[in-house]
C-alpha cells in the first residue's frame, strides 16, 4: 500500500467538505467546532554528560534523558473563537477504590494534596487539567469535555452544533455518543490518514507548532 499523495488528500478533502456541507444544510447548523489532541513533551532534561573527568568545560550531550508527556486538546469554532485547553497529565492512581472514585468525581483524577496545586493553575490560566496514570485521553474525559463546552450553551434544546474531531476510539464510544446526543451535538469523524489536510486544527495550529 503506497503513501498517500497530495492528490489523494485533495480528493478526500473535497469529499469531506461536501459531506460537512450536507450536514450543515440538513441540520440547520450555524456553528462548527473543531477539536484536536496532541501529545506535548516537557521537562526534556539530560540526566548525565559524556565528558571525560577533569574537563574544564562540560557540554551536555543528552547521554540519557527524562521527559514527561501531557495530552493537549485544542478547540475553536467557525467564528474564530478559541476555547480553553483541556490537558491530561500523568498522576498515579490510589490503590483504594473509594479514593479513586473520590478523586475522579471531585478533583479531575488528582489526589487531595496535588489538587491544591492543580486547582489554582486551572483558575490562573483558564484551562481544564485532568490526571490519570497514562496521561492519555479516554472516554470519561471525552464526556467531561463535551459537558464542559456544550452543556450550558444557548439554544441547546433547539439548535444543533457540529463537532469535528479525529476517528479515535475514545471519541466515539457508546457513552460519548449518548452524551453528544443529549447535548444536541453532532459528532463527525475527520477522515483517517488525512488529518494533515482535513483536520483544521492540525493544519492551522499543531503542525506549525511542532515544526518550530
Amino acid at each position: 500500500m503506497g503513501q498517500d499523495t497530495q492528490g489523494d488528500g485533495e480528493a478526500v478533502l473535497s469529499e469531506f467538505a461536501s459531506r460537512i456541507a450536507g450536514l450543515v444544510r440538513d441540520n440547520d447548523i450555524d456553528v462548527i467546532y473543531n477539536a484536536d489532541q496532541t501529545g506535548v513533551n516537557y521537562e526534556y532534561l539530560p540526566t548525565r554528560t559524556l565528558n571525560p573527568r577533569g574537563d574544564m568545560s562540560v557540554w551536555i550531550k543528552c547521554g540519557g534523558k527524562t521527559k514527561d508527556r501531557v495530552t493537549t486538546m485544542v478547540m475553536a469554532d467557525s467564528t474564530g473563537k478559541k476555547y480553553p485547553l483541556f490537558l491530561v497529565m500523568k498522576t498515579p492512581a490510589s490503590k483504594i477504590e473509594s479514593v479513586v472514585h473520590d478523586n475522579l468525581t471531585h478533583r479531575h483524577g488528582f489526589g487531595k494534596q496535588l489538587w491544591k496545586e492543580v486547582g489554582p493553575i486551572q483558575q490562573r490560566f483558564g484551562c481544564q487539567v485532568y490526571g490519570n496514570p497514562t496521561a492519555w485521553w479516554n472516554t470519561r474525559i471525552s464526556v467531561e469535555f463535551l459537558r464542559y463546552h456544550f452543556a450550558d450553551r444557548p439554544y441547546r434544546a433547539t439548535k444543533k452544533v457540529l463537532l469535528l474531531w479525529d476517528d479515535f476510539s475514545a471519541h466515539f464510544t457508546e457513552e460519548v455518543v449518548a452524551c453528544a446526543e443529549e447535548l444536541n451535538v453532532l459528532l463527525e469523524k475527520i477522515p483517517p490518514r488525512f488529518t494533515w489536510v482535513c483536520q483544521p486544527a492540525d493544519v492551522a495550529w499543531i503542525r506549525p507548532m511542532k515544526c518550530r
